[in-house]
């Protein structure tokens, strides 16, 4: 993992053309280890979450390029590494397993981020249909313990449309987002045992996942 924080320091000084083609093999290095990286996580993720046993890692890493079109900072290239692992690859809506290395900012993640619509309705649907379910996996002791929550930040300041306001669990449907991360440290990412921690902490989230995935499934009444 040295190599690629190294790569990735380099860049985050060089964000230009001229100095990444210059140095495309130590590029091109990185991202087969991170590739590498990628496998391990998938081999261990597939043991509790079988919906990813016919992934493989190039279905799963994004791209080094940014789309800076319509971006303030045209700088043209990512300073992380980042998979997105659920069924479906990186392009997929469901609800997965996010990895993003970079130097002092490493975290993994999991749940939905920016749900479509229609996936973000049926995920608010189950929440007030079935709300013991729900609880139950958002006042786990472990999640509680071990992860942060993220989205607070961009929740509804009132319900949302179509939703009961008198709601016992109102706060709960603001979210737009229903994602929960832990931060890596550079030391925890140098630490030779660092994808067999990754996917414990992953394992941890999993019952997150199946139920985001669960409510999502729905595609009518219930």
């Amino acid at each position: 993992m040295e190599q690629i924080l190294s790569f990735l320091r380099d860049l985050a000084h060089n964000n230009n053309r001229d100095w990444f083609n210059t140095h495309k093999a130590q590029y091109q290095e990185s991202l087969d280890y991170f590739r590498g990286y990628a496998g391990k996580l998938l081999a261990g993720i597939s043991g509790f979450d079988p919906s990813l046993g016919n992934l493989e890692p190039k279905d799963t890493i994004f791209r080094i390029y940014k789309d800076v079109r319509f971006s303030k900072d045209k700088s043209p290239y990512k300073t992380h590494f980042g998979c997105w692992m659920t069924k479906g690859g990186r392009k997929s809506t469901d609800a997965g397993y996010y990895f993003h290395l970079e130097p002092e900012k490493s975290f993994l993640a999991a749940g939905v981020w920016m749900p479509p619509k229609e996936q973000l309705k049926l995920i608010r649907q189950e929440i007030v249909f079935h709300p013991e379910a729900y609880l139950e996996v958002i006042n786990d002791p472990l999640l509680q313990k071990r992860y942060e929550r993220g989205g607070k930040e961009d929740m509804l300041k009132k319900g949302p449309a179509d939703f009961p306001k008198d709601f016992i669990l109102l706060e709960e449907i603001k979210y737009k987002h229903y994602i929960y991360s832990r931060n890596y440290s550079d030391a925890d990412v140098l630490d030779p045992k660092l994808s067999d921690h990754a996917v414990e902490d992953f394992r941890g989230l999993y019952p997150l996942v199946s139920y985001l995935n669960h409510a999502m499934s729905f595609t009518g009444n219930q």
